[in-house]
């Protein structure tokens, strides 16, 4: 890599990062400040969304931008797992949303019953965090001082099974399952919301019918204040998923280059997976999905832009 091109990296680095930490700091800001996590577990698990990201953006900063410190360099790279597990744990937190959303649309019975034991909301919170702790463990075997290069970390595989176990576990867990499960997830919601619309547009009709019917024995009674709040409710759940399904096509779009790169690093390893520059320019689109989150939010998510209005515009 040039000079001119090292430090272009550097300075695009920098700028992610500080984007990234302030745009999920102003989600974090207005959630709390409007209590809009209070309003569902699904916004609960957004708020965690944006903590996640936040970390891994200050993570990324500083152990691929500044050098190791001296001394024990071993346990340095140790470390660096940290950053792989925070970025592991948006991926599965993503994950964990779509999977929430689709038993709340699909099989809203199963929903309700598990919703009357709120006791056991919040440990699920912990469900991505631990799950992305057993994808990402592997990275304390792997992660070791270069003994080329002092002062620098690399992967060192002790056989070629694992290095392509390795390599096979993270192109699933971080890439295959997520981006399937997300797609099939917002597919179903999509066509079930579909399905409710049209099927509320029956109703009304029919109960339009029966009140205009002086044959009518029975006469359908719906209030407009229930069919105004019902039609609120229904179109923040299908703002909500056209919000998370944009977030998921720019998960698949900015993870992709990273993964692939490093699953055909452990298949040939036919070059150096830390210091080449492919690698910079795949981890730093890799990065830029956790800053683009909280701009998806402010343009589509409704909740969080009357939340950022409410927290940061004069209110006259």
């Amino acid at each position: 890599m040039t000079r001119d091109n090292d430090i272009s990296v550097t300075v695009s680095n920098y700028l992610l990062t500080i984007i990234g930490f302030f745009a999920n700091l102003t989600v974090i800001i207005v959630f709390i400040n409007c209590k809009i996590y209070r309003r569902s577990f699904t916004y609960l698990l957004v708020l965690q969304q944006s903590f996640l990201d936040m970390i891994a953006c200050c993570l990324y900063l500083y152990y691929f931008n500044y050098p190791a410190p001296n001394g024990n360099i071993a346990i340095y790279c140790k470390f660096t797992t940290l950053f792989f597990f925070f970025l592991s744990a948006s991926t599965l937190n993503l994950v964990f949303i779509s999977i929430e959303r689709y038993i709340a649309v699909v099989h809203p019975l199963k929903y309700w019953i598990r919703g009357k034991h709120k006791q056991s909301l919040l440990p699920q919170l912990c469900i991505p965090l631990v799950a992305a702790f057993l994808v990402t463990f592997q990275y304390v075997f792997i992660l070791v001082e270069d003994p080329a290069v002092p002062g620098k970390c690399t992967f060192y595989y002790k056989n070629e099974g694992f290095q392509i176990l390795s390599g096979a576990i993270l192109l699933l867990a971080n890439a295959v399952i997520p981006i399937c499960t997300m797609t099939f997830c917002y597919f179903r919601v999509h066509i079930t919301l579909k399905k409710q619309t049209k099927i509320r547009a029956e109703l009304t009709m029919q109960a339009h019918t029966n009140h205009g019917s002086d044959e009518s024995a029975v006469e359908i009674n719906i209030s407009p204040s229930q069919t105004h709040q019902k039609d609120k409710a229904h179109d923040a759940q299908r703002n909500f998923i056209i919000t998370m399904s944009i977030n998921t096509l720019v998960y698949t779009i900015c993870i992709s280059p990273l993964i692939l790169l490093y699953v055909v690093y452990t298949i040939c390893e036919c070059f150096d997976f830390i210091d080449h520059a492919s690698r910079d320019i795949a981890l730093l689109i890799a990065v830029s999905n956790m800053a683009i989150n909280p701009f998806v939010y402010a343009y589509k998510l409704k909740d969080f832009k009357e939340g950022f209005a409410k927290t940061f515009c004069r209110q006259h």
